[in-house]
């Protein structure tokens, strides 16, 4: 397997991006969100998606030039309409926009529709938590073709995989964050497991006959994701997912008919400026005396903090570079050599 520097690796996927029609500043941003995703160890929100994005492009689903536009607006509330073009771009958008209300009205949502895939949603979370912020991101849908997860004592592909994120800042340890999706695994981890040619750790998915199964190659083969918790609590996970999937009903268009089910999805970011309830400092002090607690008396290993791996695969990758399964560094290479970029030779 190849190991790239991450500032290599941006410049290479910018390229192709750029290549395949994308704005410069696009580019940019996505290469940027998706190497990040790698360097936290999320090899499935990585550049795994590059390839697919650039597919995206080509059938005419990802508008690579389009503006997001803000359709709707308060003053601690906005609507954007992301006009189909990379998801990475409007959620940073939004995520600005949420940010920025918060600190002058104390909270601010804002949701985002007509959207490519936002990626990893904890990037967002991370923007919050650095402007000292806490947060509440969630991304969901029931229905259509972007719904990859069986209910619960269910058949058939009912419900997105449905993200949820938290953000909370602390001072010695920087961003806790939590982010995962309400099924038992990302889609994009079993597309990890395909690219390595590995079996699945567990029944994570069903196959075409909603059996369960540890082959990553049923899901693209009629096959689906099932809900966080199975065997034991995965009716927590499926409401979960349901909840989520309400939810994102308030970041679609605005309509007085009702729409098919699957054509109403998209990202909803809640941002609360904490410092309205207290000195900003005394909350992040407070926040490592939490994790200062938690972390004590382990009985095996460590106790780690939600992030904390994704903080230490950050300095470690930063410092040793990106693996990259050989099946995924050919996707990449083939699409640069398309378009003629030397980049990767």
């Amino acid at each position: 397997m190849p190991i790239l520097q991450a500032d290599k690796l941006t410049v290479i996927i910018s390229q192709i991006l750029e290549a395949a029609g994308a704005r410069v500043d696009y580019a940019d941003i996505v290469a940027e969100h998706l190497v990040n995703a790698n360097l936290a160890g999320h090899d499935s929100h990585g550049v795994i998606r590059a390839a697919h994005y650039v597919r995206s492009i080509d059938k005419g689903d990802l508008k690579p030039t389009a503006e997001p536009e803000v359709v709707e607006e308060t003053a601690s509330m906005a609507q954007i309409c992301g006009n189909f073009t990379f998801g990475q771009v409007i959620a940073k958008t939004a995520t600005e926009i949420a940010i920025d209300k918060a600190r002058a009205q104390g909270v601010g949502l804002v949701s985002m529709y007509h959207e490519g895939h936002t990626g990893r949603l904890g990037a967002y979370a991370e923007m919050g938590a650095a402007a000292g912020m806490a947060s509440m991101i969630w991304d969901g849908v029931i229905g259509g073709p972007r719904s990859i997860v069986v209910p619960l004592n269910g058949t058939g592909r009912k419900i997105g995989a449905n993200p949820i994120a938290m953000g909370f800042p602390s001072d010695r340890y920087g961003a806790v964050i939590l982010d995962f999706a309400t099924s038992i695994s990302a889609a994009g981890k079993v597309m990890v497991a395909v690219d390595k040619g590995e079996q699945l750790p567990g029944d994570w998915i069903v196959d075409a006959d909603w059996q369960p199964t540890s082959d990553p190659k049923a899901l693209g083969q009629g096959g689906a994701l099932r809900p966080m918790g199975l065997p034991y609590v995965g009716h927590k996970g499926y409401a979960l997912a349901m909840m989520v999937g309400l939810f994102s009903l308030m970041a679609s268009l605005p309509s007085e008919e009702q729409p098919p089910l699957g054509d109403r999805w998209g990202t909803v970011i809640l941002m609360i400026d904490i410092s309205r309830f207290g000195p900003l400092a005394a909350f992040k002090a407070q926040a490592d005396t939490v994790i200062d607690f938690v972390k004590e008396d382990p009985l095996e290993g460590e106790v780690l903090y939600p992030g904390e791996t994704e903080a230490r695969n950050r300095r470690d990758r930063l410092a040793k570079g990106i693996d990259l399964p050989d099946a995924t560094w050919k996707e990449i290479s083939a699409c640069a050599q398309r378009f003629g970029l030397e980049a990767v030779s």
